[in-house]
Order: structure tokens, then sequence, then C-alpha cells
């Protein structure tokens, strides 16, 4: 009998590896320590020094999740973070607050000689390594689009602009990922959307700026999800946007004045062995019961 429930746990964990969630890090893009925060601004490296890093939440800016950022947070009047806050230095504005904990945690402190901390260096490595995967290149987003995560893994466009009416439309389900690496700027007019299908979360989706220079994300009352990261991103929101799953990652400065920020949590992937390894412990069960019932007889 206990073989026949060693074979069910067995054949339960294969079923389990099947139908594990993707995302990013299965294209080999890994946050780092940034994968705490729904919100996470660090610096880039200008000649052996240490610029910028600021996060601004405007006034009653209400962030469900974690914040962090290289330099300072400010926190406008009544703006509150449900969950930790992480930085050298906090403005605090009236009636505020940190839920959590606000503190000067390891991922911003800098460490010997290190001209960037932690956060700063994986944002940066996040960036690059999506940006060298290979792309299909897909041109200028200016008007609706729809792209498949199923059939399209990565691509390059030159710059989005989306107005009022426009969807950005992305398809797919939770074992998809897309990357859109952005040469240039991204100007989302309010009442544009960026959309995510079928089980996709900001997990699944990046959009990558990558421009040598700075890049800007600039959106107002749009409704947005993805995952926005930058390696020099000037990121601005205006009010009255709907952002119910995104996440935004810039080695620059973020000023929100957006109201309500939420990142969906995806199913976490289960680490489980690999199905040949599975399929050798069932062989070798179905060797015991064979010279069990051998035996019995």
């Amino acid at each position: 009998m206990n073989c026949f429930k060693t074979i069910t746990v067995a054949l339960t964990l294969l079923s389990i590896a099947s139908s594990a969630k993707a995302s990013l890090i299965d294209l080999g893009v890994d946050l780092g320590v940034a994968d705490k925060y729904t919100i996470g601004v660090g610096q880039w490296d200008f000649h052996g020094t240490a610029v910028d890093g600021s996060l601004v939440l405007g006034s009653e800016a209400y962030i469900h999740g974690n914040v962090a950022a290289s330099k300072d947070i400010g926190f406008a009047a009544g703006s509150i973070v449900y969950g930790d806050a992480c930085s050298n230095n906090f403005i605090v504005g009236a009636g505020s607050q940190v839920t959590g904990t606000a503190s000067a945690c390891a991922d911003v402190q800098k460490v010997g000689n290190n001209t960037l901390d932690q956060l700063s260096i994986d944002i940066a490595s996040a960036s690059q390594t999506a940006r060298d995967l290979a792309a299909i290149d897909k041109g200028t987003i200016n008007s609706s689009t729809t792209f498949d995560a199923s059939q399209l893994n990565v691509i390059n466009v030159s710059s989005i602009t989306l107005g009022s009416s426009d969807i950005l439309q992305i398809n797919g389900n939770s074992n998809d990922n897309l990357i859109i690496n952005i040469l240039g700027n991204a100007q989302i007019a309010s009442g544009a959307q960026i959309l995510l299908s079928n089980g996709l979360t900001s997990a699944n989706v990046l959009f990558n700026f990558v421009n040598d220079n700075f890049s800007s994300l600039n959106f107002g009352g749009a409704n947005i999800s993805g995952t926005f990261l930058a390696t020099k991103g000037a990121f601005n929101a205006g009010d009255g946007a709907i952002l119910d799953d995104v996440r935004f990652y810039t080695n620059h400065a973020l000023i929100g004045n957006f109201q309500t920020v939420k990142t969906a949590t995806p199913t976490s992937k289960v680490k489980v062995p690999e199905p040949s390894t599975i399929l050798i412990i069932l062989a070798a069960l179905f060797i015991m019961i064979m010279r069990s019932n051998i035996k019995h007889q």
C-alpha cells in the first residue's frame, strides 16, 4: 500500500511540474532584489559617482506593496505605502505613512567601495540581460496593436505612443512571457490601455527601456499593466491611472501622482524533481511491487 501512495505522490509532483507558472526569469531575466518591490528606483554610475535614485509619491498615492529608492523617498501629504519602504532618506509629508517598516535596508546600502547598491546593480543587470536577448523588430507602436505572447518572446520597438482610444493588447496565458525592448520613449495618453489577458501578469510581461542616454515613460489617466524597467529612465505618472498590476523599476527617478498602485501575485513556481527523475522513481517502485507480488505468490 505504501508503494502505491508513493507512486501517487510522484505523479502529483509530475503534474505540478507541468502546470507551474511561467515568469520572466524563464527567459533569463532575473530582477534580483528589485523583485521584492512594487516600485524600485536605483542609481546609475556617472564616472564613479552614484546619480539620481529618487522616488516621489504624490498626495494621496496608495501603494499596495513594498517600495525602495537608493537616494530618497518623498511622501506628499496623505500618501500611504501598504508595505515596507527601503531608502537612505525619507521626506515625510503630513498624514503620510508606511504601514510596514521604513528603514535603510541592505538593498540600498553601499558596501565597501561600491559606487552602487544592490538594487541599482540588479536593475541595470536585468535590463541589460533583456536587451541582449535575440529579438524580432516590430518598428513603432503608434496605434492599437495586439501581440501574442504564445508566439513571441522578445521584440524590439522604436517607441510607444498611444492615443486616448488606443489599446496595446497582449494575449497569452500564465505559461507565456513577452519582453518588449523600447529603444526610445513611451507616451501613453489618458484613456489609453495596456492590457494583459488570460492569466498573464506583470511577472510575465516586461517593457524594457534601453536607451543608453535617457528614456522617459509618461502617462496620465491610462489603464496600464506590466513590468516597466529602465537603465536610465524618468517615469512620470499623472493622476487617475488604473494600475491594478504593475511594477516600476528604474535607475533614474520616478514621480508618481497616481492614486492606487497594485501588483498581481502570480502562483509561485514550485521546485520539483525533473520528469526524468520521477520516471526513474516510478520504474523502481514498479519493480518493488512486482517483487512483492512474487513473494506473496
